[in-house]
């Protein structure tokens, strides 16, 4: 089971490596070989299965599986490399063909033909008369009469009589509900309108929440009306008293982000203009709290880009970041060349936050990039990026990583990360001794930083790796995981 796990994880490791970086040669022949060591002298299947509520990623194994129609894949023990790349990379494509091969045997999936329509109805040879009617079974179980809860409530008539076929999808409640929920609505209009006319804005946040959560128990056809009002009621002045009382007051800040992102774009400027002249202590994140919840706000963001001052720049991309909209990459990319260090770094973390689009080739270029602490927030935000799918990356930069702080950053990422793979690296390192006779592998000071990075979880790969370095490995490396195991014994007893 450990064999078919490994290989699955590499063999998608290399399909998503064919389609997303396939100049990376070092990085597809190691995921290639540890495919083909995993299936050595056991047998895998692979099943597309059905589709999920959510749609999988095109980079994972299973999305590529659904994408390509393959319903499974039955992969022989001892399969060599040239079958699998084959099958890899038809897998990476959209039109190369998944055909079977000596080892290899590919099942599609079988589309069925939709059933014929059923004949039209005969029409009836007699006089037409009205529909049968069906009695209703109430059940003996149904109070009637005095039994009733309410046995004395009158009948609603006309408007306010509940229409059965349509009142779920029109929005409709009981009069009793909608009568309750005016009563309520005006009760807390007239609360929001004396705390901003007296400029207790502690009352007028507290009635604006209310009606804000409101919202969405109001009837559809008088839920547009209603919004109209509130945000009449809510002033811009108002708005920025609002914003002020978030200043100053901690706890303040939740209730008043709702508010603020309900509001829309009127409270975003507000809120933007207070971040570009240049915030209190400790509010940044929640102007970026604010703005990062509303879409809309996107036109307003992007002009920051083009700013002269580079603060501003840094706001907008991690702005930008926030959001989490596709469209940005093409924003931030070209941010990976300005002439303030401050900003590249902004970008490419930026584009880490993105989990749509084409942020897998930005991120490798971060990772390529001339700048050393560039290469170092490319590691950080590809360990955030879908979970670290394209850890791999990180892997294959490990030997040609020349600076220090750069290279600990990789090394850092690969440790929190904790995965079979990293924790695999990371042990490479660790046993990997630069002599006089061996140049290619590592200095003490790189041995002992990987051992390190594999404490830094409690993860069971980690943990199985420092175990065995303490029993296979040599010197100082052997007790610096030693000393890590004794310290994570300690605090748990």
């Amino acid at each position: 089971m450990e064999a078919a796990s490994t290989f699955i994880k590499r063999f998608g490791d290399l399909v998503a490596l064919l389609r997303a970086d396939p100049g990376n040669d070092a990085a597809q022949d190691l995921a290639l070989a540890t495919s083909a060591a995993a299936i050595e002298t056991e047998s895998v299947v692979l099943e597309g299965g059905v589709e999920w509520s959510v749609i999988p990623d095109d980079l994972t194994l299973k999305g590529r599986l659904l994408a390509r129609h393959v319903e499974t894949i039955r992969i022989a023990a001892g399969t060599g490399p040239d079958e699998l790349l084959a099958l890899a990379r038809a897998l990476s494509h959209d039109a190369v063909p998944v055909q079977s091969s000596p080892n290899i045997r590919v099942e599609m999936v079988q589309f069925l033909a939709p059933p014929p329509p059923p004949p039209p109805p005969e029409p009836p040879s007699g006089p037409a008369g009205p529909p049968p009617r069906i009695p209703l079974d109430r059940g003996a179980d149904r109070r009637v009469g005095a039994d009733r809860r309410r046995p004395g409530r009158g009948r609603h008539l006309g408007i306010e009589r509940r229409q059965p076929p349509d009142r779920r999808t029109r929005g409709e409640r009981r009069i009793e509900i909608i009568r309750d929920q005016q009563a309520e609505s005006a009760r807390l209009h007239e609360l929001l309108l004396r705390g901003v006319r007296s400029f207790t804005w502690d009352v007028a946040l507290t009635a604006a929440v209310a009606l804000v959560r409101l919202v969405p128990k109001i009837p559809v056809v008088e839920r547009r009306t209603f919004g109209i009002q509130l945000r009449r009621a809510i002033p811009r002045r108002a708005i920025e008293a609002l914003v002020d009382l978030a200043e100053r007051e901690d706890e303040q800040r939740a209730r008043a982000a709702e508010v603020l992102r309900w509001i829309g774009l009127d409270a975003a400027e507000v809120v933007l203009d207070r971040l570009l002249e240049g915030e209190a202590l400790g509010v940044r994140g929640f102007y970026y709290e604010v703005l990062g919840g509303m879409p809309g706000v996107y036109p307003l963001v992007t002009p920051l880009l083009a700013s002269r001052r580079p603060l501003s720049v840094r706001h907008g991309a991690a702005l930008l970041g926030r959001l989490g909209l596709p469209a940005a990459i093409d924003e931030l990319l070209p941010l990976f060349t300005h002439r303030d260090e401050a900003v590249r770094v902004a970008a490419v973390r930026a584009i880490g936050e993105i989990h749509e689009g084409p942020a897998a080739d930005a991120l490798r270029q971060a990772l390529h990039h001339p700048d050393a602490r560039v290469r170092a927030a490319g590691a950080d935000a590809i360990g955030v990026w879908r979970g670290g799918v394209l850890a791999i990356l990180i892997v294959a930069s490990l030997e040609t990583e020349r600076d220090r702080n750069a290279w600990l950053s990789l090394v850092s990422v690969l440790g929190r990360l904790a995965t079979v793979e990293a924790c695999s690296a990371l042990a490479h390192v660790a046993l990997s001794r630069r002599n006089v006779v061996r140049r290619t592998g590592y200095s003490t000071t790189q041995r002992l930083a990987a051992v390190e990075a594999l404490g830094m979880t409690g993860a069971p790969p980690a943990r199985g790796t420092l175990e065995r370095l303490a029993r296979d490995a040599e010197g100082v490396v052997r007790y610096a995981a030693d000393r890590i195991l004794e310290a994570d014994r300690q605090r748990a007893g």
